[in-house]
C-alpha cells in the first residue's frame, strides 16, 4: 500500500511539473523569397511613379486649363450687381431696401422700443450674494 502511495504522489508530482513547462514556441512564419519581395516593392515603386510624375501632372495641368477657359467670365458690370445684391441681403433682413436713411430710421425703432423696456439692476458684488428684492 505504501509504494502504491509512493507511485501516485510521484506521479502527480510529475504532472505538475510537466503542465507548468512552457507551451513550445510556434513555428516562425516563412520568409518571402528575393523574388517575391521584389515583386512586392516594384508594385509599390510603380503605384507611387505612376502618381506622381510630372507627365501626368502636366497632362492634369492641361485638362484642367481647357475646362477653366470653356467656362463663361462675368463682365464687370455683372460682378458688380451681384456684389450690390449681396450686400443689400446681408445688411438688415428687416430692411430690404439697404439703403442708409432704411438703417438709421430702424435704429431709431429699435431705441425707441429699449427705452420702453424695464431697466435691469446691476449690482458689482465682490462678497458674495446679497438680496436684492428689499
Amino acid at each position: 500500500m505504501n509504494k502504491l502511495l509512493v507511485a501516485l504522489l510521484v506521479g502527480a508530482f510529475a504532472s505538475v511539473v510537466a503542465a507548468q513547462t512552457p507551451a513550445p514556441a510556434p513555428a516562425a512564419p516563412a520568409k518571402p523569397t528575393a523574388k517575391e519581395r521584389q515583386a512586392d516593392v516594384k508594385s509599390t515603386t510603380d503605384a507611387a511613379a505612376a502618381s506622381t510624375t510630372g507627365a501626368q501632372t502636366a497632362k492634369e495641368a492641361a485638362a484642367n486649363t481647357k475646362a477653366s477657359k470653356e467656362t463663361a467670365k462675368m463682365t464687370t458690370a455683372e460682378k458688380n450687381k451681384a456684389i450690390k445684391d449681396a450686400n443689400k441681403q446681408m445688411i438688415n433682413p428687416d430692411n430690404p431696401s439697404g439703403s442708409v436713411a432704411g438703417t438709421a430710421a430702424q435704429q431709431k425703432a429699435n431705441v425707441e422700443v429699449s427705452k420702453g423696456e424695464p431697466r435691469q439692476k446691476q449690482t458689482i458684488n465682490t462678497l458674495g450674494p446679497k438680496d436684492t428684492t428689499k
